[in-house]
């Protein structure tokens, strides 16, 4: 598991179901596990759909046959098994896929929840939740992340060159590095760190190396 990659952040082993699962056992499933969806497998074990609270939803219409233009929700007005009351195809996304490429995923489709697949198979589920839970991390830890992982081991830039110090989620750098190119670079990488509201990059450096 990488930080800052959704395996870090998904609900691994979601609930799913067979094509053929009953109406009645998908709302239990549902209900009974604090749930607003099930992944639909085929007999291969492939993610075909998803069905969501919204899905079952139509079943309470007082008129199963309403004059829709798309007769999709029609359907799912009567629909008994998880084939005829999915959505398909479901909206996945990979499990090495950036925090970013998630969060421009729910923007792009509008959905409350992305599959995720490792290998083509599923994996877990992520939730917009899971992805505002990042900004919950503690100040602390990620000064460290900022300072060990990025700073040092990554561009190789020692406390007595950089420091840097977080509040709420703010992350500030100060200090002096050799060339100019180095300075963008510092807000590129910890902009990606999962937690990190802005960069405030106060660098300085001794050569210009920047047309």
């Amino acid at each position: 598991m990488t930080i800052g990659t959704v395996s870090a952040v998904m609900t691994a082993d979601p609930i799913t179901v067979s094509t053929g699962t009953p109406f009645k056992d998908i709302a239990a499933l549902l209900t009974g596990n604090g749930i607003s969806a099930v992944g639909v497998l085929d007999k291969t074990g492939a993610l075909v759909g998803v069905v969501s609270e919204a899905d079952l939803l139509p079943h309470l219409w007082g008129d199963r046959k309403p004059r829709w233009r798309d007769r999709r929700p029609a359907r799912k007005a009567t629909a008994g098994v998880a084939k005829d009351l999915m959505t398909s195809p479901a909206v996945t996304i990979d499990a090495g896929a950036t925090l970013a490429a998630a969060a421009a995923a729910f923007a792009r489709t509008g959905v409350r929840r992305l599959f995720v697949l490792r290998g083509g198979e599923v994996a877990g589920v992520l939730a917009r939740r899971d992805l505002v839970a990042v900004f919950t991390r503690g100040d602390a830890d990620l000064e460290r992340e900022v300072r060990d992982r990025v700073l040092r081991d990554t561009l190789h830039l020692g406390p007595d060159r950089v420091g840097v110090e977080v509040r709420a989620g703010v992350v500030t750098v100060v200090g002096r590095v050799e060339r100019r190119s180095d300075i963008d670079p510092v807000t590129c990488l910890i902009s990606e760190l999962p937690g990190v509201v802005e960069v405030r990059n106060r660098l300085d450096y001794v050569w210009n190396d920047v047309a």
